[in-house]
């Protein structure tokens, strides 16, 4: 009889500890995933400049450990002590680092500092000519970048090229080359520039292809971004695609006009029925055309179905004003998350095609890049192949239909003029993916349950089990 109430008191105490102790899920902390950091990578600014220099007839700069660790810890000086110049003796540290194996080394060493900032910003504040002796000089073997924020938010950039007296630049350097845990300087697809001929209104017509920006297509032809951007009415924060066909003007051009004091923009007659359809010319935007026309530019956003952030595109139709008449909406283009079908186990998947990189197709979907090489267990060191499937863990949002805002002058849904959304605006991506929260071990209608509450119900059972037992015992003995 003591011996089954030691085990009752001993199964009540257990029951009471499981109960009242505290234990919770484990949760990931935020600190230990961080949101990838969207400022340029050390490997960007080495391949930006091998851009630059394949496209002056020479080999590529082969990247170095060494010169890599001496950038970085150049990066990293100048950001904590917030410096606005060059540390000095680029070659000298290089060599204390190892680099040339005590040989006489030759080094150069470009710096810039931003808040934020493109690959096409930086590359233009090395656009003179002593930064350019990287891309330039066919003496440069080897190079190495280093990237460092300081604690105002400002990014430090630093790239340093360098060879070895009497080596050859084909041979392998003393130290080695690569990176540990970041992409190396070939990462993607590195297209030079070559200039196409002139067409007949005396400008040419670049296609964009992978690897190319818009800093090394205006290096290429010798204009400026800026210039590009207004010749084929692009905002500052347009991302180029593969496939892109950019007007560039040239020496003797007919067909861009230098822009009049109104903007370039040459007011349509209104049509028998009171409408009014503008093609759009270079040098105009959204703002130039609703200036001319003296309409808000949320009227012509509606009228055409489009987008402040849309680019308009050079000969494109848009709508001013139309007769009185209710229009027929016109679907909106579908982005390539909605595009999406999943697979036979209800999931979505990417199969990887010829020059696209994990960055690229990141960028697709409007997904981080860091989550989609999580969700494939990817390392910024691995290396897709075309054919490759990777795992999308997004939810693609709804297809919608627009419903056009009333108005007392709308389009006529009869005309041959239709709105002309710009074919670049399905590019135009910002999807947020649904994150869905995985069940426990067991759960009961979406809601996970402990095990130990599992485990503390079948004790508190036991003790009942006991308890009733006990009575029975003493009952018979009485």
């Amino acid at each position: 009889m003591k011996k089954d109430k030691r085990t009752l008191i001993l199964l009540l105490w257990l029951v009471i500890t499981l109960v009242f102790s505290p234990f919770h899920t484990a949760q990931v902390k935020a600190e230990e995933n961080p949101a990838p950091h969207s400022q340029v990578a050390a490997y960007e600014l080495i391949s930006a400049m091998n851009v630059l220099r394949m496209g002056n007839g020479l080999p590529a700069l082969i990247e170095n450990a060494t010169i890599n660790a001496v950038a970085q810890a150049t990066a990293q000086i100048m950001a904590d002590q917030q410096l606005s110049w060059h540390i000095g003796d680029v070659a000298g540290r290089l060599s204390a680092a190892g680099y040339g194996a005590g040989a006489k080394v030759y080094a150069t060493e470009n710096f810039a500092y931003a808040s934020g900032g493109t690959i096409d910003q930086i590359m233009l504040m090395w656009a003179d000519y002593d930064h350019m002796r990287p891309a330039t000089e066919p003496n440069y073997c080897h190079v190495g970048a280093g990237v460092a924020t300081d604690s105002r938010g400002f990014t430090y950039y630093i790239l340093q090229a360098a060879y070895i007296s009497g080596a050859a630049c084909d041979s392998t350097p003393p130290t080695g080359g690569g990176v540990p845990g970041q992409p190396p300087a070939g990462y993607g697809i590195v297209t030079p520039v070559e200039k196409v001929d002139l067409n007949e209104d005396g400008n040419y017509v670049h296609e964009v292809k992978t690897g190319q920006s818009l800093w090394s297509i205006a290096v290429a032809y010798g204009v400026t971004i800026k210039e590009i951007l207004a010749w084929n009415n692009l905002p500052a924060n347009y991302v180029l695609w593969p496939g892109d066909k950019l007007t560039i003007k040239g020496p003797d051009s007919r067909g861009l006009l230098t822009p009049t004091p109104l903007g370039n923009v040459f007011v349509a007659t209104p049509a028998s029925d009171g409408s009014i359809v503008h093609e759009v010319q270079v040098y105009q935007n959204l703002s130039t055309i609703a200036d001319a026309y003296h309409v808000s530019v949320d009227q012509i956003l509606t009228l055409n179905y489009l987008k402040i952030d849309w680019p308009l595109s050079i000969g494109q139709k848009l709508i001013i004003r139309g007769p009185d008449q209710t229009p027929t909406p016109t679907p909106l283009p579908l982005t390539p998350l909605q595009k999406l079908t999943p697979a036979s186990d209800g999931k979505y998947y990417h199969t990887v095609g010829d020059g696209q990189t994990l960055e690229w197709i990141a960028n697709l979907y409007g997904v981080p890049l860091a989550e989609l090489m999580a969700w494939n267990y990817l390392t910024a060191a691995s290396i897709i192949y075309p054919g490759d499937r990777l795992f999308l863990d997004v939810t693609p949002p709804p297809t919608l239909t627009p419903t056009p805002a009333p108005a007392t002058e709308t389009p006529d849904p009869t005309q041959t003029l239709t709105p002309n959304p710009s074919p670049t605006a399905t590019r135009v991506l910002s999807p947020t993916p649904t994150a869905t929260p995985t069940p426990g071990l067991f759960s009961l209608a979406g809601n996970p349950i402990n095990w130990l509450w599992l485990l503390a119900i079948a004790a508190i059972g036991v003790a009942v089990y006991f308890v009733v037992v006990s009575q029975k015992t003493k009952k018979q003995q009485e």
